[in-house]
């Protein structure tokens, strides 16, 4: 019979597959007409701000650190350069966006997240 996949956006699909070092735009292609930046960069700078009082690894810093960057693009309206900085966040800055009801952010970090 083989193998069946069904798969949105991935980078390696299958027995023994393997990827490494992607950045995947489609993500925004999908979802250019529903985001706000300028909405999306508030969200985030609360969500910046929220993330400091809780931070206390190095790898929250280290998503605080993509969140901050992906915030300054955003500004910019560089929309490509905010999906690769909030692909490099995680499940602890989606659960604090969750925790504080940022709506836009948290549905962005998940679609980065492919989740």
């Amino acid at each position: 019979m083989g193998h069946k996949y069904e798969a949105g956006q991935v980078g390696a699909q299958g027995p023994n597959s393997s990827a490494q070092g992607n950045t995947f735009n489609q993500v925004w292609q999908q979802n250019k007409n529903q985001l706000d930046l300028k909405a999306l960069s508030k969200e985030l700078e609360s969500l910046r701000i929220n993330m400091q009082n809780e931070a206390s690894t190095a790898e929250h810093f280290s998503e605080m650190g993509a969140i901050a960057d992906a915030e300054i693009e955003a500004n910019k309206g560089n929309e490509s350069k905010t999906l690769e900085y909030l692909s490099k966040t995680g499940k602890w800055s989606l659960g604090i966006a969750e925790k504080i009801g940022v709506g836009v952010a948290t549905a962005v970090i998940k679609s980065t997240l492919g989740i």
